[in-house]
């Protein structure tokens, strides 16, 4: 292995100078250097329509043994739980094909057309649904919508939407965001808020920021005093106790929230844009990484965007560059525990790859293609040191930390992982070893 030290600087209002150690590794061509990571929260009172039905959490049902959990899980096997309401559009593509759904615990939760879902994975009966305040926009297609985001504690769920008000008398239609935020035990809503949208961010005039291509709204992250609300090309900062909008930033699409700093992309000009850090509480610049574009989360302190010919990872809360991967169009995962997987596959084998470090020190625990002649996966998902993904059409599962084969027949790739199965599609595989 060839180690180099190189140094790559930021001007201006850049910030300080960043250290980045280069990686030749076979044929990946990884370069990395060192790193951190960190959380969110949450707040409030409320204004949104809760039907009122809930049920008991399915790994602690009465009378019944508790359900099989496995961490992670690498095998899938059984009846598929139907989520029907994750489905996105059919005109979506790319990442903002991703149905609407994130894990928790055995309870799927969905953003769905008409508010915000809680599904039991193992019944696959509601637990709670909550409608918001302005009813979805019926006919046509459906509308784009975004994964819901859930506390780091566990205890909250955050949504957003696009929403049309109709006008009475002289008053005009508007177009807001709704946003909910929902205690994931009962289905009470701990608050809400109603932002006026940005008019670019509706419609033909909305333009993609992110590597995702998700114009929909989304909560991003929430600490003890802010929600960071991002709706294609606009963000909002949102107050949780007054749901009141503290500030917005046009042609910024924020990514991640740590530590006080959120960070994402801003656009700059037609097919240009750089990095930008801002204080959360008040929107003032912290740090910008010039000509960086396609921002995307790859952990809860990490963002990766495209720089010319290289794919960055950069710390969220310094804009320091902690990696830098040979060629553009790696994404990457961090697994909920101590690692990132980067990876990239298009249609010839020299466009694909993987590479996993720790999130922490950066050091590379291992890469595909590695010059063995085995191949790259296709990767879907990344959970608890498992990685989820095809080869030709076959699921397979990889050690995180090894990059070795523990599962070659896994009956399910999944993008979305918690201790008793994944989702492909808009359904739920069960886990079955």
């Amino acid at each position: 292995m060839v180690v180099v030290i190189t140094k790559s600087t930021k001007g201006g209002a850049m910030g300080r100078t960043g250290r980045t150690r280069r990686w030749a590794a076979a044929a990946a061509g990884v370069t990395l250097a060192t790193t951190a990571l960190v959380a969110c929260g949450d707040s409030g009172s409320s204004d949104a329509k809760s039907s009122g039905k809930s049920a008991e959490p399915s790994h602690t049902t009465s009378g019944k043994p508790s359900r099989p959990t496995f961490d992670p899980p690498v095998r899938f096997d059984g009846p598929a739980v139907e989520l029907p309401n994750a489905s996105q559009p059919s005109t979506t593509s790319g990442g903002a094909s991703r149905p609407a759904v994130t894990l928790a615990d055995g309870v799927a939760y969905i953003t769905a057309e008409e508010g915000l879902e809680a599904i039991d994975t193992e019944t696959g009966a509601p637990r709670w649904d909550v409608t918001t305040k302005y009813a979805a926009e019926k006919g046509g297609f459906g509308s784009n919508r975004a994964a819901p985001l859930v506390s780091v504690d566990g205890k909250t769920v955050y949504a957003a939407w696009n929403r049309d008000v109709k006008g009475q008398g002289t008053t005009p239609d508007r177009a807001v965001i709704e946003v909910l935020a929902i205690e994931m035990a009962t289905g009470k809503t701990a608050w809400s808020a109603e932002i006026a949208a940005a008019p670019s961010s509706r419609g033909l005039a909305a333009t993609s920021i992110g590597a995702d291509e998700i114009l929909a709204p989304q909560v991003i992250g929430v600490d003890a005093g802010t929600a960071l609300v991002t709706a294609a090309d606009t963000t909002y900062a949102v107050e949780p106790s007054a749901g009141t909008v503290r500030w917005k930033k046009p042609d910024f699409r924020a990514v991640t929230l740590a530590d006080g700093v959120v960070a994402g992309g801003e656009k700059t000009g037609f097919g240009a844009g750089r990095l930008l850090g801002l204080a959360a509480a008040t929107g003032e610049q912290r740090w910008t990484v010039a000509e960086a574009r396609q921002p995307a989360a790859a952990a809860p302190r990490l963002l990766s965007a495209t720089l010319k010919d290289k794919t960055l990872v950069v710390d969220a809360v310094s804009g320091e560059q902690r990696v830098a991967l040979d060629g553009s169009g790696w994404r990457c995962l961090h697994d909920a525990q101590s690692l990132v997987l980067c990876s990239k596959y298009g249609y010839g084998t020299a466009d694909r790859g993987i590479t996993v470090f720790d999130a922490a020190s950066v050091q590379k625990r291992w890469a595909l293609p590695d010059g063995s002649g085995r191949k790259v996966p296709k990767v879907n998902g990344f959970w608890h040191g498992a990685v989820y993904g095809e080869v030709g059409d076959e699921p397979i599962v990889l050690d995180g930390t090894t990059g070795q084969d523990r599962q070659t027949s896994a009956g399910a790739a999944p993008y979305e992982i918690d201790r008793y199965g994944g989702v492909v599609g808009s359904k739920f595989y069960r886990a079955a070893g």
